[in-house]
């Protein structure tokens, strides 16, 4: 036969205990499993509301010992303690629900209160979380106790980008003067004076003796350098876009655990530290 365990929380605040209770209501578990024992801080006398006779011992098995007073004293000072019987394959989901709303470490409110935990057994095997403790109707060896937590790390690759200048293209135009040639015939006329004698008798009349002049004019020709501009050829920028897959290989790293059991031989009652398991009623 399947038997049932306890797991207890409290919570600093109502709602902290309401969103816990509704959730475990949206999870299916069963109303009459979820037992809360509200706070009494407010109340018109100052004192707890009624609570069943031996609820403690009930719910840890045996007489109330100081684990119990600190839920009580968490209770007279506002908290709130949300309990849940539930089978032992349903511990687990019963206890994430828990955890979800920030549960008050027992172990660090009963330093606070100045409270020991002296004749509790304890055991560090355990699945249970801060401020929760699984409990069952079984004598008063019933597992109470502080945890200690080990954080498992674990690196993920994000892969992003980023722009790179890989360089600058730069065009610059600029004048190159460069000398050249080319022959032409040029043509010149020159004047010349020739003076020569005549021969012969011929005569000359008073009529001849007079004034006159000749002119002949001397021309050159001379090279006349005339430039014309024409568009030779384009130089065209521009860029060419592309897309590419590239693999980006890198290594994380991540944490695990080692878990190694020494065997021992019990005598008695042992003592350790650690978090609370669930304890089978």
């Amino acid at each position: 036969m399947m038997t049932d365990e306890t797991i207890v929380a409290v919570y600093d605040t109502a709602a902290h205990a309401d969103a816990a209770v509704r959730d475990l209501q949206a999870a299916n578990v069963p109303a009459d499993a979820i037992s809360r024992q509200p706070s009494t801080t407010g109340t018109a006398t100052g004192s707890a509301p009624p609570r069943e006779k031996g609820f403690w011992s009930n719910l840890f098995g045996g007489e109330p010992d100081h684990d119990t007073s600190v839920y009580d004293r968490s209770v007279e000072g506002g908290s709130h303690v949300v309990t849940v019987k539930a089978p032992e394959s349903y511990v687990a989901s019963v206890t994430s629900i828990l955890e979800r709303h920030n549960p008050v470490d027992i172990d660090e409110r009963a330093t606070g209160y100045g409270v020991g935990t002296a004749g509790a057994t304890t055991t560090t095997t355990t699945r249970e979380m801060p401020g929760t403790m699984a409990a069952a109707s079984t004598p008063a060896t019933a597992l109470r106790g502080g945890e200690e937590k080990l954080q498992l790390s674990e690196e993920q690759i994000s892969v992003g980008k980023r722009l790179v200048n890989r360089g600058t293209t730069r065009i610059r135009r600029f004048v190159v003067e460069t000398p050249v040639e080319e022959n032409v015939a040029l043509h010149s006329e020159r004047v010349s004076v020739e003076r020569r004698p005549v021969s012969g008798d011929a005569r000359v009349t008073n009529a001849d003796f007079t004034d006159k002049t000749i002119e002949m004019t001397e021309t050159d020709e001379e090279a006349v350098v005339g430039k014309t501009a024409r568009v030779k050829e384009e130089v065209v920028v521009r860029k060419d876009a592309a897309d590419r897959v590239e693999t980006v290989h890198d290594t994380v790293r991540r944490e695990d655990v080692e878990i190694t059991k020494d065997a021992a031989v019990e005598t008695g009652t042992t003592r350790a530290t650690g978090a609370v398991p669930p304890v089978r009623r």
